[in-house]
């Protein structure tokens, strides 16, 4: 490894850390995998991280935190709040072979035997509600949307998604991109009462 100051280095290591677990699983992920794909010792991870729990639990901070840079991107960008609305849940939405949400789905399965992982990933999600609330509250404020509690809405919005991701990643259940959206959109409608033609054309399903 190239010398390099210890944030620099430990970004390295989160990385490579978020990519093993992306192909091996977060049960199956050893620090020696991370070290021999860097071509360093296990020492060095050990000396960063401590543990492979902590070493693991990190990783999956940093993968959030970027989703969240990303999303953050999305609701700075144009658009109307029922466009922002839409631009964030179709990113978050698993689509194509959902590869990004094998880790989140593998890691809500590790969090039922990892009270320290349970809330990290609670925290998590807690900012991504909050983040998607604050768009549905633009939109109550402008007379697009109705709701009477936009954090609850925006939970049970990403609940949705979160279903389908299960459905697409553990049970292997193809959802076309179109489908997935024409879903999104009439959930969206019902959930914000809106009519579906201010939140983008509509595929036809088939």
């Amino acid at each position: 490894m190239k010398r390099m100051n210890a944030q620099a280095r430990r970004v390295e290591v989160l990385a490579e850390t978020v990519k093993q677990i992306r192909e091996k699983g977060m049960q199956a992920v050893r620090i020696a995998d991370v070290a021999d794909a860097m071509d360093v010792s296990s020492a060095l991870i050990i000396y960063h991280f401590e543990t492979k729990e902590r070493l693991l639990i990190d990783a999956l901070t940093y993968a959030a935190e970027r989703d969240l840079l990303k999303l953050g991107r999305i609701m700075r960008g144009s658009g109307s709040p029922a466009e922002l609305l839409m631009a964030a849940l179709e990113w978050y939405a698993p689509t194509g072979q959902a590869r990004g949400w094998q880790i989140w789905v593998d890691a809500w399965s590790a969090a039922m035997r990892d009270v320290a992982l349970a809330e990290v990933l609670v925290d998590l999600h807690r900012q991504w509600n909050k983040a998607i609330s604050s768009v549905i509250d633009a939109g109550v404020l402008d007379g697009v949307f109705q709701s009477s509690n936009s954090l609850e809405a925006a939970t049970r919005l990403t609940s949705f998604l979160d279903g389908l991701a299960v459905r697409m990643v553990v049970h292997k259940e193809p959802i076309s991109r179109a489908d997935l959206r024409a879903w999104l959109v009439r959930q969206v409608a019902w959930e914000l009462a809106v009519d579906q033609s201010a939140l983008g054309a509509v595929a036809p399903e088939k």
